[in-house]
């Protein structure tokens, strides 16, 4: 993983505040509201075979909740939380989950630092948000801690290489194996692979034993 420079670590902060005025002003891209369109998806086919309806799942970079609100509809899970800083992204998915009439706990918050399981999560969603993160290491860290046992997982997706430089990107992972080896500093590393439809890669992982 290539570590940011000063100009990387820089473009953190506005990166925020371009996330945050993108959704507020109507700017997103119509897929971020689409529920059916992200069941349809290789990445959310990937939760489907991994989380159970029991399960009490916590997605850190949530943004319109769309993962949350299709595993409300496939599984009908009894336990779903979603973290995202964009608070307009936050107050929609609270709407939506409304009008389903879905139990989706959902917080404007950077990273929780609460926990809203008794005893942690079972299933941890973190797609396309490692690579946002200044201090890789701290934030893997932060998930393990969230994990309720053993058995639990947690669920990565990040961009291949440089694929979406432009984005506030400032951690980089060339390949599977360069994410294998972040991951294998916190975690069990179960699976990782390269998906089919776009470049990016999965792992999933589970506490060390």
């Amino acid at each position: 993983m290539s570590q940011p420079s000063m100009a990387e670590a820089a473009k953190i902060r506005d990166v925020v505040a371009r996330h945050a005025y993108v959704f507020d002003n109507g700017l997103s891209s119509p897929d971020f509201f689409d529920v059916e369109k992200r069941m349809a998806s290789e990445e959310f086919g990937l939760l489907i075979g991994r989380i159970a309806r029991a399960h009490s799942v916590l997605e850190i970079g949530c943004f319109t909740g769309l993962n949350l609100l299709g595993l409300h509809k496939y599984r009908r899970c009894e336990k779903l939380v979603g973290v995202d800083f964009v608070a307009g992204a936050i107050h929609w998915l609270r709407n939506e989950a409304r009008k389903l009439g879905a139990d989706i706990v959902a917080h404007a918050d950077e990273f929780p630092d609460y926990v809203d399981f008794v005893g942690g999560s079972d299933r941890i969603i973190c797609f396309d948000v490692l690579e946002h993160q200044l201090n890789v290491g701290s934030f893997l860290q932060g998930v393990n801690n969230y994990l309720s046992d053993d058995r639990a997982q947690a669920l990565f997706i990040v961009p291949k290489g440089r694929e979406y430089y432009d984005c506030g990107h400032v951690a980089f992972f060339p390949d599977a194996e360069c994410l294998r080896n972040v991951l294998d500093y916190v975690f069990e590393v179960e699976e990782i692979f390269e998906l089919k439809t776009c470049r990016k890669l999965f792992a999933s992982c589970r506490r060390r034993a």
